[in-house]
């Protein structure tokens, strides 16, 4: 999995569903399925701690979608 600056607003959230969905799928014994969403989270959260400050950045108002030239040096380069 990639970080893509225009969802970076939406990978803590993911990450905290599929959090959610292991606890849900363990209650209804659906281990294989929890698996899965323990595999996705820890995806996530790779994600996440590699791209700290540029999820911070670009989950503010419409950073994600400025052109490269316009961002800061350290946010440019982002796919």
């Amino acid at each position: 999995m990639e970080f893509k600056k225009s969802l970076a607003k939406y990978y803590i959230r993911w990450y905290q569903d599929c959090l959610n969905s292991v606890k849900y799928c363990e209650e209804r014994n659906q281990h294989q399925k929890a698996q899965e969403y323990v595999d996705s989270a820890a995806q996530y959260k790779k994600i996440i701690e590699d791209n700290k400050e540029a999820i911070e950045f670009f989950s503010i108002g419409d950073n994600a979608f400025l052109r490269d030239t316009a961002l800061p040096k350290e946010f440019r380069g982002y796919k």
